[in-house]
């Protein structure tokens, strides 16, 4: 996973506005995910494709590609059809903080090759936003010990109070996510 800014030059002629983007690694492609917990009923994955079909969401999450979650927290099963080595999760994610759609409050990634016993891999606890800004994509990467996993659960929580400077405190956050990548 890599963050590029750029901005051309030509002599004589005013330089360009930056342009800045994040490109992504997938290794492995689940062949299934499951929902443990359901998504929002406006923000559902109806083919059980989207955290996997490589299709990144618009910045306007109201054009779809997005999965989104408030009232229950993310939690998914990602299947492969044979063992695979992982060793960190990217979930990709919109920041649209006055749309009360924040980093996940905290994310775990679980993993095996029995669905029923999985054991921690690792997580990871965002940086949540100080201010209202620009809505943003970021992927959010957790990072961990190589796992041989046929199983991964990923589970995501919202932030359960809007902090007070946001125009919506005490409010719960959402979540919203278009890929879940897996290296």
């Amino acid at each position: 996973n890599t963050f590029i800014r750029a901005k051309a030059f030509k002599a004589g002629w005013i330089s360009s506005d930056i342009v800045e983007t994040n490109f992504y690694k997938s290794t492995y492609q689940p062949d299934t995910v499951i929902y443990l917990q359901p998504a929002d009923s406006s923000y559902k994955d109806e083919q059980g494709k989207l955290l996997i079909n490589r299709i990144k969401g618009e910045p306007n999450f109201k054009l779809g590609n997005w999965v989104a979650f408030r009232k229950n927290r993310m939690e998914c099963l990602l299947q492969f059809a044979a063992p695979v080595p992982v060793q960190s999760i990217t979930l990709s994610c919109l920041i649209d903080i006055g749309s009360y759609i924040m980093p996940a409050q905290k994310i775990e990634i679980w993993g095996g090759d029995d669905r029923k016993q999985l054991k921690l891999l690792g997580q990871l606890i965002p940086e949540q936003p100080a201010m209202l800004k620009p809505s943003y994509m970021r992927g959010f990467e957790c990072k961990f010990n190589t796992a041989e996993v046929k199983y991964i659960k990923i589970i995501a929580v919202p932030v359960g109070k809007l902090p007070q400077w946001h125009p919506g405190k005490g409010d719960k956050a959402w979540i919203f996510t278009d890929e879940a990548l897996v290296n």
